[in-house]
């Protein structure tokens, strides 16, 4: 099997066995990276999975309305809390909460004298945590500035698809798609998806159409 072939099957794998993907453009590259961006964004969308389209800069003018602006996620940074209770086996009906000077109050009852709080109350941190990322367009890792380190350390650690158009790039992904004969990243990824087992549906057309057209229109045959 050729190099092409084995990079084609693996990104298709990848998409097939993940469920939380997210989709990264890089903000030097502008309405290009964006719409390609946007793009895989709507075309993995349609496969039922967990997409996060993030994208922390400013949403170039032209191209505002190829996502829905709650779509986009803009600070990765964010973190939340989860508590949970395990209120199982006993006779709780009912669920209060209260706040004061800033903190929550959760009372839930009634439960049993015996109930053991250490072993049924339970907290965490939870954050973004992807099985693989798409990274469009960036030539380094650097390229997307606090994006890419305000992402958790299991994000960190995902699988990059690296997708771009310059021979600059440094090849910093987990799989590699460099084509620098190609005028445009959103025409790279035009040719490549269907490769990738994903369907150019019309929102993905619009998109890779305003990236190509942002980057001037090549021949392409």
């Amino acid at each position: 099997m050729n190099e092409d072939k084995k990079v084609k099957n693996k990104i298709a794998g990848l998409i097939e066995e993940s469920r939380n993907i997210a989709v990264i453009p890089s903000k030097v590259v502008g309405i290009d990276a964006f719409g390609a961006g946007v793009a895989l964004y709507h075309m993995i969308k349609e496969l039922d999975k967990n997409v996060s389209f993030i994208y922390p800069g400013k949403v170039p003018e032209k191209v505002g309305n190829l996502i829905n602006p709650e779509e986009i996620t803009k600070d990765v940074g964010k973190r939340s809390l989860l508590v949970s209770i395990d209120y199982s086996d006993t006779d709780a009906s009912k669920v209060n909460y209260s706040t004061d000077d800033d903190v929550l109050y959760l009372t839930i009852n009634p439960i049993p004298e015996d109930f053991d709080k250490n072993e049924k109350v339970k907290s965490s941190i939870t954050g973004f945590d992807f099985d693989i990322i798409f990274v469009v367009g960036a030539q380094r890792v650097s390229d997307l500035g606090s994006t890419f380190k305000n992402l958790d350390s299991a994000s960190r650690t995902s699988k990059i698809i690296n997708i771009d158009n310059t021979e600059k790039n440094e090849k910093f992904g987990f799989v590699n798609v460099i084509d620098n004969s190609v005028n445009s990243v959103s025409q790279l990824i035009m040719s490549k998806v269907l490769d990738w087992e994903l369907n150019i549906n019309e929102k993905a057309a619009k998109a890779l159409l305003e990236g190509i057209i942002a980057r001037g229109t090549p021949s392409i045959g």
